[in-house]
């Protein structure tokens, strides 16, 4: 039995080569050749990425209506203070 250990690549390869197989004309296959790395681990990578980037996405967007819900509630607390001072000098 061979123990085949795994080739570790560092995070800033890993970000290059996904770099290099979004660039026009390259694809992932032709990079992986170029890098000397598995067509299917690029792949892999390449998907990692889509992700966190989807990711990423989505915490903006939740950073973003927890903001404007903050705003939001602050001007339902005005209101409600200018609601209370119209209702008490109408009496």
């Amino acid at each position: 039995m061979s123990n085949k250990k795994s080739k570790k690549y560092t995070y800033a390869f890993k970000e290059e080569a996904v770099r290099l197989a979004s660039l026009p004309g390259k694809s992932a296959a032709s990079v992986a050749r170029e890098l000397g790395v598995p067509a299917w681990k690029l792949r892999n990578w390449i998907k990692e990425s889509n992700e966190k980037l989807e990711r990423s996405w989505e915490m903006d967007e939740v950073l973003k209506l927890q903001k404007e819900i903050k705003e939001l509630k602050e001007e339902n607390e005005i209101l409600k203070k200018a609601a209370a001072y119209f209702a008490r000098t109408l009496q």
